[in-house]
């Protein structure tokens, strides 16, 4: 475990590629660490209690102090169930938009059911009681926090995650929108709307121009344009299927490849689950029409 520098003052620590499992005990997902003066913000926790406490050892070690807030961006968790490990270890203040803490209250105890069993014998590191419970809530569309300005987006009906900008760079931290490993992942979200927000990011950067970098649930800081490449991926997936549909085709054939399409993209196995998804939410509005 080391973080890596991303700019003075800030460290991501890379995610593993992939699934969750016991080889790479469900660190998948960026964390990123922010100094603002005398203290440091970090952007997601982990995936267990247990990797929590590594990562606030790992950051005294490197830094010299410890994390005074934590920001939990999306009920996704992977990314935020090291909050009790971060706590154990040094006071901290745990902070989440407000519908981001209702759907990690609603969601968790089925999700770490299922990561439990991705984890295997690696289970033992969430504990008894993993889940945390942000006790400082964010309102509203948009704010200020820390180093950070944020904004609110829809990945599906009633689940939002959020979009993190440095306050002085040109640095964005998009988990659960964007992907910078392969092709993203539209598990448990509705593409069209994945492909809205996208679209909304991408416009709320457009005055950084290419100076911009986006960090995404998994893979290295991407460019200006990793945004509207998400955007045009998930509108062309969802197309393909409507016009699937609209021959008569199967949904057992391969996922559709096209002109422009990334080649790591379309090798991924997340785009053949991509098009299952886009299949199944297109087909009754198709059938219908």
């Amino acid at each position: 475990m080391q973080l890596e520098t991303w700019a003075p003052g800030l460290w991501w620590l890379p995610a593993q590629p992939g699934e969750a499992g016991v080889g790479n005990r469900g660190q998948v997902s960026n964390l990123v660490l922010a100094a603002d003066g005398a203290q440091l913000w970090l952007l997601g926790s982990g995936p267990s209690p247990a990797f929590g406490r590594a990562l606030a050892c790992q950051v005294r070690r490197q830094l010299g102090r410890p994390v005074s807030d934590l920001v939990s961006p999306w009920a996704r968790p992977e990314l935020v169930l090291g909050a009790r490990g971060l706590a154990a270890a040094a006071p901290l203040r745990h902070w989440a938009h407000a519908e981001v803490a209702a759907a990690m209250a609603e969601q968790c105890p089925q999700c770490v059911a299922r990561l439990r069993a991705r984890l295997g014998r690696a289970a033992a590191d969430l504990g008894a009681r993993p889940i945390p419970r942000p006790e400082r809530l964010l309102q509203g569309e948009q704010g200020r926090l820390g180093p950070w300005i944020w904004w609110r987006l829809p990945r599906s009906a009633g689940r939002v995650v959020t979009v993190w900008r440095h306050q002085d760079r040109p640095l964005w931290v998009a988990p659960g929108l964007l992907g910078g490993s392969g092709a993203p992942d539209g598990r448990d979200a509705d593409l069209a709307r994945l492909a809205e927000s996208a679209g909304r990011l991408a416009e709320l950067a457009a005055a950084d121009g290419a100076a911009a970098q986006f960090l995404g649930e998994q893979g290295a800081p991407m460019d200006a344009g990793a945004p509207r490449r998400h955007q045009a991926y998930w509108l062309q997936l969802l197309a393909e299927a409507r016009a699937a549909i609209e021959r008569g085709e199967s949904d057992t054939q391969a996922p559709p490849v096209w002109p422009g399409l990334a080649t790591d993209w379309a090798a991924h196995p997340w785009h053949a689950l991509n098009w299952q998804r886009a299949w199944r939410q297109v087909e009754p509005e198709v059938l219908q029409r």
